[in-house]
């Protein structure tokens, strides 16, 4: 008989919030984005290079609130962040209505339904806010979790870039996701 992953416990009630630089929980946020980075080797920047200490995390908060049709979002579970969601909409003129996706999950939420609330979440406030039209992210190719993820929520798969990120002596290929934000996900049963 084959060897069955241990029952993960119920998933918990969790809630989104708007990320801002006076969130009140932003050492833990600032402890989840490291979490992230060091359970997760397909990042293509560390962690000390994008946010070596939680100044720098609310620099970025606030540089995205300055951004029209910016997000980051914060899913909390039991008052604590366990997961976070960013939208960067592109600052050139022609291209302001696209926008840049990353998204982070604790290692002890993963599989939960984090990760599909915060893309539901957020597509949602990208739609009533009518500024960004078309969503984008890259994800490594061997992140098959992560790549199902996007698609279940809508995200078309635009191109293989080859040899895009690499760790060590290791090239590992990228992938270029896409999605219209008017444009409903697909359903389930289809």
């Amino acid at each position: 008989m084959p060897a069955r992953d241990p029952p993960r416990s119920a998933t918990p009630r969790f809630a989104i919030v708007a990320g801002a630089p006076d969130y009140p929980r932003l050492p833990e946020l600032h402890a989840l984005v490291a979490d992230v980075y060091a359970t997760s080797d397909t990042m293509s920047e560390t962690f000390a290079e994008r946010y070596p200490d939680a100044a720098a995390l609310a620099g970025e908060l606030a540089a995205l609130r300055r951004l029209p049709g910016a997000l980051f979002l914060v899913a909390e579970a039991a008052g604590q962040p366990c997961g976070y969601l960013s939208v960067k909409p592109r600052k050139a003129s022609r291209l302001r209505h696209t926008a840049d996706l990353q998204m982070g999950i604790a290692s002890t939420q993963r599989r939960r339904g984090v990760g599909q609330r915060l893309l539901a979440d957020a597509l949602g406030r990208l739609a009533a806010g009518g500024i960004v039209e078309i969503v984008y992210l890259m994800v490594r190719a061997d992140h098959e979790a992560a790549i199902a993820l996007y698609a279940a929520a809508g995200f078309e798969r635009l191109a293989t870039l080859q040899r895009d990120t690499r760790i060590g002596e290791r090239y590992f290929d990228g992938v270029l996701m896409r999605r219209f934000v008017d444009v409903p996900a697909p359903s389930a049963g289809r």
